[in-house]
């Protein structure tokens, strides 16, 4: 099938010529499910498309005290002990889109309309890559209904505060570490120090619950601004909480709406909502190698690597004999893995009607 070529009936402008810092800047701002994730790489040209993330596994603590040495020493004066490792792996895929234009949107300039172009191409990017690994984290985390309930077709309430305890329990349970250290206190007045945190993401409609549940900080209380996440609003219950709207929703998947002041899609029975909360080290993703992020993003980023690719026209030989045609577009590879089953948890919920 032909593909569809973008004219100046859908778009004026010229293709800008910052279009790959620009892409990727409006890519970045649409992935908070990377927010610690675990970066992992795969060189080119190693024979290999698949991604390896490298677990050293906790030592048995040491209960029995150690003996005073004595006598003709032999070294070493101690047993050794080997730390067990866990190789997890993950296959490696390629993603990618790209705009096909023609020369009419280069020669009738409207300003502003390249920028809109780039900036739709960068968020297409960023939520590309950004629900491959929503995906991974909740399709196979572990599933806490909401109240208790055993599963999604009974779920019958918004997210509740013991849901988010027992979902931290679960995690402390199997050991896992919190991303945040507590915050101390400040003297600033309205302000409040924050305990030490696993992050969680919601949707907004699931925002606007956790903000009424009691013990809640807001962002905007917390004593020390220095560490705080795009998208994060608040603190309850040992969870720093982000909110986007690439949260997933099952429409009309819970129980019949009738008294429950839950949102629903269809009007009988509720939406249900997912909800992720997570320990450090317990989710990994992947970039195309080293030097293809540096090209990018700053050191220290956890994003996969995404690459802005801009064709001329008159590069395509005898497929554009008049030279009438460029494209605009974009490529990443792209893995993404739960590396400890154990450090995460996805409540399941509805979320309260406010029509």
């Amino acid at each position: 099938m032909a593909s569809p070529i973008t004219t100046t009936t859908q778009i004026a402008g010229p293709v800008n010529v910052v279009f790959q810092q620009t892409l990727l800047r409006n890519a970045k701002a649409r992935c908070p499910y990377f927010v610690g994730s675990v970066p992992a790489e795969i060189r080119e040209h190693t024979g290999s498309f698949t991604a390896k993330w490298r677990r050293i596994e906790n030592l048995t603590p040491v209960t029995a005290a150690l003996s005073q040495l004595t006598g003709n020493v032999a070294f070493p004066t101690r047993d050794a002990v080997q730390p067990s490792v866990t190789d997890v792996t993950k296959a490696v895929s390629k993603y990618g889109n790209y705009i096909l234009l023609n020369e009419e949107v280069d020669l009738v300039n409207f300003t502003g309309q390249a920028d809109k172009l780039v900036e739709v191409l960068g968020i297409n990017a960023g939520q590309s890559i950004n629900r491959v690994q929503r995906d991974e984290m909740e399709d196979n985390a572990t599933q806490i209904y909401s109240n208790g309930v055993a599963n999604r077709a009974a779920v019958a309430t918004a997210i509740k505060l013991n849901d988010i305890k027992n979902a931290v329990n679960q995690i402390k349970r199997n050991d896992g570490t919190p991303f945040m250290a507590q915050t101390e206190g400040s003297r600033n007045i309205g302000t409040a120090p924050i305990r030490e945190s696993f992050w969680g993401i919601c949707h907004p409609d699931v925002e606007e619950d956790i903000r009424t549940l009691s013990g809640f900080n807001a962002v905007e209380t917390y004593a020390s601004q220095t560490s705080t996440a795009p998208g994060e609003f608040g603190a309850v219950a040992g969870v720093r909480w982000l909110s986007t709207s690439e949260g997933s929703i099952d429409d009309n998947s819970g129980v019949a709406v009738g008294s429950t002041g839950c949102r629903s899609t269809g009007g009988s029975t509720i939406d249900t909502y997912e909800s992720v909360i997570f320990g450090k080290d317990a989710v990994g993703s992947l970039g195309f190698g080293a030097e293809h992020i540096k090209e990018i993003y700053t050191a220290g980023d956890k994003l996969p690597a995404v690459m802005a690719i801009s064709k001329p026209r008159g590069s395509s030989g005898v497929a554009d004999p008049l030279n009438e045609l460029s494209t605009m577009g974009w490529k990443s590879w792209m893995a993404a893995k739960i590396l400890n089953g154990n450090w995460i948890r996805n409540i399941v919920s509805g979320a309260t009607d406010l029509g």
